[in-house]
């Protein structure tokens, strides 16, 4: 036992512990584990942030493929309208743009999005197909400034954008008819949404494509946050009983959607109730990996809750004094700076909070200083 209390669990050793802990579990995180808010950059050198002129004749604006679908092009007409801007995809204003399954196995739409100048993407609505042919559309916003682009997305209801960023805003001719005021600054938004499967898909089978959104966001939400395999039940959190609940309600819909395509294939109840099902899986999705609400932080407090109790009576026990196996409270974490990517959108955490602040770091900085606790209390023995 004497030689155990001399030993010290310095501030220093348990950060760079947590630290090599924390960095292997972004290596290995499942599909299934709460995400971490990332910022994705578009490099694109002809990207452009327009600002709408109140209450202005609409004007023409360009989005140019990138180089997932470099023939794609997207031509629309914005005018700031009382309270909100008002998009307008004309018929034949969509060309170059081919099915989003040919992105990968997880891909099965296109969502339209406005992403204001500090990078928060607000889900504008779905580019739809008529087999091999995009339908154009009318769409709003209450953004004054914003960019614009597409996302390949698995359904219609998605909260945060996926990083396969299809089109995007390019600066206006100089000749544009009431010409939108251009802002400096570079194309970049914010996603907890980084996994998903871009492998090639196989030939999709004859359901309606809403139908398949249901079932692709049904399969996304059981394997998120509180639905993983191997999670525990309820923790008491309201808000946890009602992220079950609408994974429950997207379920039944799609059960509802599933029988009524096997009774009648062409019924519109078939639609009806897939998309009831993609936005519920969507909000439960949503729930529980973080994107909105608070329930991964709760899960997170309640833990390290746990976690410092136990802590508390293995220290008694040992004899440990509490400087001796806590940091201080001024120790920080820091990592490197977020890069830009290339023409492929890709992500970086955003950059982290101080230690003290941030529950993930230390619930690892808690369990390793038990299992040196446990450990030396062995040796001691």
């Amino acid at each position: 036992m004497a030689q155990f209390r001399r030993f010290r669990l310095t501030p220093f050793l348990l950060v760079a512990l947590a630290a090599a802990t924390v960095s292997q579990a972004h290596e290995r995180a499942p599909t299934g584990k709460p995400g971490l808010l990332r910022v994705v950059h578009v490099n694109e050198p002809d990207g452009q942030i327009l600002s709408y002129r109140h209450l202005a004749g609409s004007t023409d604006v360009l989005m140019r493929g990138t180089r997932l679908a470099p023939d794609a092009r997207i031509r629309l007409k914005i005018g700031s309208r009382p309270g909100f801007v008002e998009l307008d995809i004309n018929r034949g204003g969509i060309a170059g743009l081919k099915p989003a399954h040919r992105l990968g196995k997880d891909f099965l739409t296109y969502v339209l999005w406005a992403v204001s100048v500090d990078g928060k993407a607000s889900n504008l609505g779905e580019i739809t197909f008529e087999g091999e042919t995009p339908v154009s559309v009318n769409l709003t916003t209450p953004y004054q400034t914003f960019w614009l682009m597409l996302t390949a997305e698995p359904n219609y209801a998605v909260v945060d954008p996926s990083q396969q960023v299809v089109l995007h805003s390019v600066a206006q001719g100089s000749t544009s008819e009431n010409k939108a005021l251009a802002i400096r600054g570079k194309l970049f938004f914010f996603t907890h949404y980084s996994e998903y499967e871009s492998s090639a898909a196989s030939a999709l089978d004859g359901a309606p494509n809403q139908l398949l959104q249901a079932r692709k966001a049904v399969e996304l939400a059981s394997k998120s946050g509180v639905f993983a395999v191997g999670r525990p039940g309820s923790t008491g959190f309201n808000e946890e009983e009602y992220t079950r609940e609408a994974f429950t309600q997207a379920k039944y819909f799609l059960d509802r959607a599933e029988e009524a395509y096997r009774t009648k294939p062409t019924d519109q109840t078939v639609i009806q109730f897939a998309r009831t099902s993609a936005q519920s899986a969507e909000n439960a999705r949503a729930l529980a990996m973080g994107a909105v609400g608070g329930l991964q932080i709760r899960q997170l407090e309640e833990q390290l809750t746990s976690l410092r109790a136990e802590l508390a009576k293995l220290k008694a026990a040992s004899g440990t004094r509490p400087q001796d196996a806590e940091p201080s409270a001024a120790t920080t974490g820091s990592q490197p700076p977020v890069s830009a990517t290339n023409a492929d959108p890709a992500s970086e955490p955003v950059a982290p909070l101080p230690l003290v602040k941030q529950p993930a770091l230390w619930f690892a900085v808690t369990g390793w200083a038990i299992a040196l606790v446990l450990l030396f209390r062995r040796r001691s023995v």
